[in-house]
């Protein structure tokens, strides 16, 4: 039976949302992925950590074209020759054993990255590279995340959520890609995804 590619979802950008919506947001990833990894490692909740996500040894990451990251600088360079279109960011890697991820959300680096204007106090963001985002999971995509809301806030964090979080459980493929908007070479994506990692205490964090 053919199979349909989920729709785009459009990221809320984060100066949209009411007081609270975020740390709520998070708070209902948090305990989703908590009952998940729980339940499937069979740990107490007590005896996992919830952390950060990290762009090199969490998600085994590109930094120019198909070579691995190794600063989590959230900075990705697309090899030269590519055209407009998909460009993968990570490898078609499994999650690694005993870490579940979730991933709900961007931060936008264009201004942190921003070109200073003659006054110093004032800066001019850069032109955002990628438009979609495209996460695999299990072979399929689960998702397909549009930035252009996010890209329109040109001030201030220029961040975007989905409140519906994808999911990583631990040894399940994935893969994440760019939609690289402009047909040159060595075009730089600065996207921070926002997501959360539980795991077992004392792998990365000590108890």
């Amino acid at each position: 039976m053919a199979t349909m590619e989920p729709a785009q979802t459009l990221l809320i950008p984060t100066c949209e949302l009411p007081p609270g919506a975020i740390s709520q947001i998070r708070n209902q990833v948090k305990d989703a992925l908590v009952a998940i990894a729980s339940h499937e490692m069979k740990l107490q909740p007590k005896d996992l950590i919830v952390r950060d996500l990290r762009w090199v040894e969490d998600l085994q990451a590109y930094s120019t074209g198909t070579t691995a990251a190794t600063v989590n600088d959230w900075t990705f360079t697309t090899a030269a020759g590519v055209a407009t279109g998909y460009a993968v960011v990570t490898p078609v890697a499994n999650m690694t054993t005993n870490r579940y991820v979730a991933l709900f959300g961007v931060r936008d680096l264009r201004w942190t990255y921003g070109v200073a204007q003659a006054a110093p106090t004032t800066r001019v963001a850069l032109p955002q590279a990628v438009s979609l985002i495209k996460i695999d999971v299990g072979g399929g995509t689960r998702a397909i995340w549009d930035l252009s809301k996010v890209e329109g806030v040109i001030i201030g964090e220029m961040a975007g959520i989905c409140s519906t979080a994808v999911i990583i459980p631990q040894n399940t493929s994935y893969q994440i890609s760019y939609y690289k908007m402009l047909a040159v070479n060595s075009v730089i994506a600065r996207i921070v995804l926002v997501g959360l990692v539980v795991e077992p205490r004392g792998i990365v964090c000590a108890p």
